[in-house]
């Protein structure tokens, strides 16, 4: 009995210890997303988001970012694309460096969709080449090289019907991102995005979400931050097939 209670003793002692040395800035702020699709043929369709990305709620611009996709359906349920992303940095918020720098991101994806009953499920897994601009004693010293591998899943479902016969939509996501240190040597946690949205069919072709999110990011070896996140994205495609 005495040397099971010791043993506990020393379990609890070494997680206070691991939990005193990891520190959890907390954060708050919003994503605006725009999200639009122009499709082409039936299976290629090119893609763009912009998104901005505040903190202390809407106060102040902590980044933007604006990507554009070529995207092509190899089967109904799954597609492949690639694409770049420019991601500008401003001096906003606890993640952010001293001073505006910017990001040069390529990135690979593999998409998969299907059905489960009155749910529709999405799986994507990204691949990203990051090209970081470095500060240093206040000023831009360099470019740090990196990849980061990405996985998200997606599940999309109408939640009840108006008297109008459209619906409001529910959907959940959450996306682990995991970095490397050269190539895919030394895999390392970089971060955590999860959000559950409400969304609304504004006309045939456009959707509008809101909701809360939380980003759980690494900043350092045992500094992470915790932002608690107001979500509101438009979503808005164009059919530019031959009728």
């Amino acid at each position: 009995m005495k040397k099971s209670l010791l043993i506990l003793l020393l379990i609890f002692s070494i997680s206070k210890m691991n939990a005193q040395e990891v520190e959890v800035l907390e954060d708050s702020g919003a994503w605006l997303t725009f999200s639009n699709k122009f499709i082409i043929t039936d299976n290629f369709y090119v893609a763009h988001l912009f998104q901005q990305r505040r903190v202390d709620f809407l106060k102040k611009t902590q980044s933007f970012l604006t990507a554009p996709s070529i995207n092509y359906k190899l089967t109904p349920n799954l597609t492949v694309g690639i694409g770049y992303m420019l991601y500008r940095y401003f001096p906003n918020g606890k993640l952010q460096a001293a001073i505006k720098r910017d990001e040069n991101r390529f990135f690979q994806h593999l998409t998969l969709s299907n059905k489960a009953g009155k749910f529709s499920l999405n799986n994507r897994l990204m691949f990203e080449e990051r090209e970081l601009e470095l500060v240093s004693n206040g000023e831009i010293s360099g470019i740090k090289k990196y990849n980061r591998i990405r996985y998200r899943f997606q599940v999309t479902t109408n939640l009840f019907k108006l008297k109008n016969d459209n619906y409001i939509l529910g959907k959940l996501s959450n996306e682990i991102r995991i970095k490397f240190g050269t190539g895919i040597t030394n895999p390392d946690f970089d971060q955590n995005n999860f959000a559950a949205l409400i969304g609304y069919k504004l006309l045939k072709n456009s959707s509008i979400w809101a909701g809360y999110g939380r980003y759980y990011f690494k900043k350092a070896d045992k500094t992470f931050i915790s932002s608690n996140l107001l979500h509101l994205t438009l979503t808005y495609y164009f059919d530019l097939r031959k009728k």
